[in-house]
């Protein structure tokens, strides 16, 4: 491809000098026009026609075949980099991954390729082209005149030296800029994964600054890029006609010696002349060739690494493991806190088929000896064995066959609920599927779902609760039947009786292999083989659990602070009592059909409102086109100055070219004169051609420093602009796959937080160079109207006849546009669904390695690349014959223009010299109109992506924290109600999540209610209203009496404090994650939250402290209960009246847990508190406990009264006991 791209460009290189060779650049053959019979005029120009009309045949095909051909190569290296990129990210260890932010990983590889793209395209075979008709033109001109060429060569090392230095400053800020637009796609990948924790604590506008910091510095590189490029460019074309001024000093004396004759000089002149225009040609590529450059140096470091844990070594045993497991005085620091010593010399042993339980508390080591196992990390000192053998002997993938891993955060990926489940074994049958399901009890729920097993989990499995996407990783872990199972927290997101039914199933799982339970229930290890409990690193006691109790030690003072307290309620009861049946999940609302079908009828209108967007996209493009031009305008208002100099130097860029026409046409007459004469006209027109040359140094640098300035300044309002409308938007928002104006769709464009890192990371970009690309318009426009005129003033019968060729050029443009216009559709499209693919990935990073997902991933990521490509190279097909058209239609011009020209000046009708005028002014007029179709292309990008950042920013949020308006009563008690409550996720519009009916829910200002029942039944979803992360479809919450809804957003978020089932962190220091929730919190008030929450101790104990970075999602150097204690003294230095705690203690340890609840009680104390527990034990003392299933209120109680009803809650409390301590 490359090879025949590159042949194209020579052929294209070789028509310009074709031109000369066929003589009619030559005066004395011109003259003949003059001189010569008609039969001799006509013979010569027929010859001359003919070689013309060949010229421009292969013109034609070298065009296409250049820009055909290295379009298509450029798509096919770019794609082959992207998954070179992404196979090596998915290659190296988890440290590795820890050190930069999947975001930043993702950005890059979106970013840099566009950039590496557009430097190794059709923009190298202009280079080419360029460099072989500036070989070509100046052997011509040695031929004519040696000497006279070496004066006029001297200018090539200026063009070098002025080239490399803006060819490596270019690059070197490239690469700056680069690295910035990494950070910051980290920053919105980040935030856009945990948008509800930004809306819970009203960080809208922190997050913002956070991005605009980080996003600052490409401005002020941007600035210095621009004025390199501006400085750069008018320095070459300054020294290129220095060089004219050279042919005509030297060339006027060399005449008048005797050396050279007019004819010879003119050769020379002309064959520099085009010579040095298209090197000249080369130099805006430069700023290309140098960004490309500095892309490539990261990608091209990412995919050279080598990993130091290596995956395609090691053996394959034909024979699966036994599963025996022994840790040897193992060592172990994590490489991103290497001052840290997590496991302090531990030993243990685990014999195939038994099953060890490793309890303690939050950070002492358990679930890093799960990641050793897995070999996310090598060991520090000892060995670990699996059958005798150490780990590392293992191929890294092999051995990950053999382990099967449910962790504490399940994580699913965005698929189908049976593709998950069958992940690693993908052939395997429905019935499998269901039997592994039924296993976890995950089969009733899912059943009941309008599209069952072929549900959509959503990005990260958002579309589900944490319960149903725990059931379904347990799932997943049973279907690869392994030898070796770790379960790391498997039931902590379970309530009691889901976790009764779940546990049996492991307990049944775990039979026949080796199994490494870790636990903060301790209900759930009681039979294990062996319990090993851990602290700070090292074992301080183990046996098995009668042995641990009769030691009366640490252990049994666990196990005692877990106990419920039901001697109170003198229960008893037998085995029969508790119900294992498996829990019926959220479901279709069949007696409500209006509803559902007007929510449906809802649904279909949306499909419908994107269809016709879809349909009559070109009506809506036009009917915008005005209203998108004046929004251009008003955001250059701030940059007016950078556009007017850009505006100036543009208008003098295309005056100069056709001035320059007139002037070489008019100054070939000097080579006629003799004497004195000839010396002196020579030293004016060598004055003319500097002074020439110092006009277009000014205006380039007007034109190429302005726009660029203006565009850089673009780019950064419009990133900063997108990122604060996609971080203003509903939490909805970022669920669906619409994102619309707030009210209407638009075109169905997703929202993952992959494809909204897409948009940021190419968008904005492409916008920048809409600037430079209006001035190379303008200019062109210029070009044109100033060559028309000085062609007409000079032979204006000529002019109009060459003005047929005109619509033939727009043919070959509009060709292009055509084609590239839905090229970029195109390609957008595969950009964002790859990038959702690398964000899931990277983000998920542990699990995909986990689950020997690699290959899935890259095979998935190749997918989205590849698929569109054989219409994509339809496109470049089609593209490129307009191209070849437009090349074409001019050397037709040229035929046509010698023609009638010839016939005119033999019928008295015109002057030789005009006639060359008004060729000249024609040719560089149509040089004008062939840049403009070159231009074409990149100038249709940058308005489509311009249309789609005003989609971005014009869309307005269905609940706006930063909207002003809304109630703000004071005092805010926080007394609170829901009332008639119907409620379904944007996402899912046909599932019914909550249907309270007529039901009420109704807390007392500084009451506690506690929601309890099975994981799916809409517990999290109440939470999730008083915020309003969520509007209810129908019924109301009040607060204080009044509509949250009628609440300012900001005003109402203020007053409440959330903690998440699933702590969501962000990658800033520890301190700065507790003061989330407090901006102007003091360096005491963090501490004493820390204090509260149980975090304090461990914090000290790092050697960074409180300024310790936490890390990034999926890459987090912190265990869960250390997450969830940080995230619970990020909400309880909040103060908040209403505290919204969604299983705040699941992820901790008995003795964190029992510190931690005490704070929490003491905390809920004068303020509203709403709690979700699947630990019962935590939630005894609430004033109101309410039962849910399907969405609905089963009872309402407190404690005391649930128990002697022996309802629900009875049988709930029942399963929790488990029978450790039946009396």
């Amino acid at each position: 491809m490359i090879f025949i791209g590159i042949i194209g460009a020579i052929i294209q290189g070789a028509t310009l000098p074709a031109i000369k060779i066929t003589g009619i650049q030559d005066d004395s053959i011109l003259k003949e026009l003059v001189d010569a019979s008609m039969d001799t005029i006509f013979s010569d120009i027929y010859r001359f026609l003919l070689l013309l009309a060949i010229v421009a045949v292969v013109s034609f095909i070298g065009s296409f075949l250049f820009y055909a051909y290295l379009n298509i190569s450029a798509l096919r290296q770019t794609t082959t980099i992207r998954s070179l990129v992404f196979n090596s990210l998915m290659k190296q260890e988890i440290a590795w991954h820890e050190k930069t932010s999947p975001g930043e990983l993702s950005s890059r590889i979106i970013g840099d390729t566009i950039l590496i793209e557009e430097g190794i395209g059709p923009k190298v075979g202009v280079v080419v082209q360029n460099v072989f008709t500036f070989i070509f033109c100046f052997a011509l001109a040695f031929s004519s005149g040696f000497e006279l060429t070496l004066y006029m060569a001297c200018i090539l090392p200026a063009l070098i030296i002025v080239g490399g230095i803006m060819g490596t400053i270019l690059g070197r800020y490239t690469k700056k800029i680069q690295d910035a637009y990494g950070v910051v796609g980290g920053i919105a990948q980040e935030a856009f994964s945990q948008i509800r924790t930004i809306a819970s604590f009203g960080n809208e506008q922190k997050e913002i600054d956070r991005y605009v910091e980080k996003l600052k510095p490409t401005k002020k590189y941007g600035m210095i890029k621009a004025q390199t490029f501006g400085l750069g460019l008018g320095g070459i074309f300054c020294i290129i006609y220095c060089s004219y001024s050279i042919a005509f000093y030297f060339g006027t004396k060399f005449i008048h010696q005797g050396k050279m004759n007019g004819g010879d000089v003119l050769q020379v002149f002309m064959g520099v002349m085009m010579g040095a225009m298209s090197i000249s040609g080369c130099g805006h590529l430069l700023n290309n060739f140098g960004e490309a450059a500095g892309a490539a140096t990261k990608l091209f470091f990412i995919i050279e690494r080598k990993p130091k844990i290596d995956s395609e070594i090691g053996e394959h045993p034909e024979t699966p493991v036994k599963g025996e497991i022994e840790f040897r005085n193992v060592r172990f620091t994590y490489p991103a806190r290497p001052d840290v010593e997590i496991l302090k010399g531990i030993s243990f042993r685990c014999q195939p088929g038994q099953t060890v339980a490793l309890v303690g508390a939050s950070g002492s080591g358990k679930s890093t000896v799960v990641q050793l196992l897995e070999r996310y990390y090598e060991k520090s000192e000892g060995e670990i064995l699996i059958d005798g053998k150490p780990i590392e002997d293992y191929n890294i993938h092999w051995i990950r066959t053999q382990i099967g891993l449910v962790s504490q955060e399940p994580t699913l990926f965005d698929a189908t609920i049976a593709e998950n489940i069958a992940i690693t074994r993908p052939n395997a049958t429905e019935e499998e599927i269901e039997a592994a399901a039924k296993l976890a009890n995950a089969h009733d729920f899912i059943t009941k779902l309008p599209n069952g097993y072929q549900t959509s989990t959503g990005e990260r499995g958002l579309q589900l609760s944490g319960g149903q996407k725990q059931r379904i990783c347990i799932a997943r872990a049973l279907m690869m039947n392994p030898k070796i199972l770790l379960l790391d927290e498997a039931t902590s997101a379970l309530d009691n009786q889901s976790e009764k039914v779940v546990q049996a199933a492991l307990d049944s799982a775990s039979s026949g292999r080796s199994t490494l339970v870790i636990a903060h229930r301790l209900t759930t290890i009681k039979n294990a083989d062996c319990i090993i409990v851990m602290d700070k690193g090292v074992i301080i006691e183990s046996g098995t659990h009668d042995e641990l109790m009769a030691k009366e030690s640490v252990y049994y003072n666990l196990v005692k602070n877990q106990e419920m307290n039901v001697k109170e309620n003198e229960i008893t009861y037998d085995e029969s009592e508790i119900d294992d049946s498996e829990m019926k999940q959220i479901e279709l609302d069949d007696n409500n059909n209006s509803e559902a079908e007007l929510l449906n009828k809802r649904e279909t209108t949306v499909l419908s409102r994107i269809l016709t967007n879809i349909s009559n996209a070109s009506f809506s493009r036009r009917n915008t086109t005005v209203t998108s031009y004046k929004r251009y305008l008003a955001y250059n208002k701030p940059v007016w100055w950078a556009n007017l100099l850009g505006i100036i130097g543009a208008m003098f860029n295309g005056s100069i070219q056709p001035a320059f026409a007139f002037i070489f046409a008019s100054a070939m007459n000097v080579f006629n004169k003799r004497g004195q004469e000839l010396l002196d006209d020579g030293k004016f027109w060598a004055l003319m051609f500097i002074l020439l040359g110092v006009a277009n140094f000014l205006s380039f640098y007007c034109q190429i420093g302005g726009f660029s300035t203006a565009g850089e300044y673009l780019s950064y309002t419009f990133r900063k602009e997108m990122y604060n409308s996609m971080i203003r938007q509903e939490v909805g928002f970022f669920d669906c796959s619409d994102i619309g104006t707030g009210e209407e769709a638009a075109g169905g464009a997703t929202t993952s937080t992959g494809t909204l890192t897409a948009k940021l990371a190419t968008e904005a970009g492409l916008v920048q160079g809409l600037n430079i690309n209006v001035g190379s318009v303008f200019e062109i426009i210029i070009t044109i109207v100033v060559g028309f005129t000085i062609a007409f003033f000079n032979g204006w019968k000529l002019t109009l006849i060459l003005l047929v060729a005109v619509p033939f050029l727009f043919v070959g443009t509009f060709l292009q546009m055509y084609s590239v216009k839905n090229k970029n559709e195109e390609k957008r499209r595969v950009l964002e669904g790859s990038t959702k693919v690398s964000v899931e990935a990277i983000v998920s990073i542990k699990t995909v390695y986990a689950l020997n997902l690699e290959g899935r991933f890259c095979k998935l990521y190749e997918e989205q690349l590849r698929a569109p490509e054989k219409r994509l190279i339809k496109k470049f097909y089609i593209s490129s014959i307009g191209t070849g058209f437009s090349n074409a239609v001019a050397f037709f011009a040229y035929i046509l223009g010698f023609y009638v020209g010839a016939v005119f000046i033999k019928n008295g009708e015109l002057e030789f010299q005009n006639m060359f005028r008004v060729l000249m002014a024609i040719i560089f007029t149509a040089m004008a109109v062939g840049r403009a179709s070159s231009i074409a292309p990149d100038y249709d990008k940058a308005a489509e992506a311009f249309g789609h950042v005003l989609e971005i920013i014009d869309r307005k949020s269905k609940i706006d924290a930063s909207n002003p308006e809304g109630i703000k009563p004071e005092p805010f008690k926080g007394n609170i109600s829901f009332n008639n409550l119907r409620f379904r996720y944007p996402s899912r519009p046909n599932v019914t999540v909550l249907r309270l009916g007529d039901g009420k829910i109704e807390v007392p200002e500084g009451k506690m209610l506690a929601l309890v029942g099975g994981s799916g039944c809409g517990k999290s979803t109440i939470i999730g209203l008083l915020p309003r992360w969520y509007d209810p479809q129908h019924g109301e919450v009040l607060v204080d009496g009044h509509k949250n809804t009628e609440y300012n957003v900001k005003y109402l978020r203020e007053h409440i404090g959330v903690v998440n089932q699933e702590p969501s962190l962000f990658n800033i220091s520890i301190k700065d994650n507790i003061r989330y929730g407090k901006e102007d919190a003091t360096d005491e008030e963090v501490i004493e939250a820390a204090k509260k929450a149980n975090i304090h101790d461990f914090i000290v104990s790092l050697p960074e402290g409180y300024d310790t970075m936490v890390g990034g999602l999926g890459t987090s150097k912190m265990s869960g209960g250390q997450k969830q204690r940080v995230a619970i003294a990020r909400a309880m230095i909040r103060n908040p009246k209403v505290l919204l705690l969604d299983e705040a203690t699941s992820a901790l340890d008995a003795e964190s847990e029992l510190i931690v609840q005490q704070a929490l009680e003491e905390a809920s104390q004068g303020r509203t508190t709403i709690t979700i527990a699947h630990r019962l034990s935590t939630i005894k003392n609430a004033d109101i406990i309410v039962v849910m299933k399907e969405g609905r209120i089963v009872e309402q109680g407190n404690h005391e009264e649930l128990m002697a009803k022996k309802g629900e809650y009875y049988e709930m409390v029942l399963a929790g006991d488990g029978g450790v301590h039946k009396q």
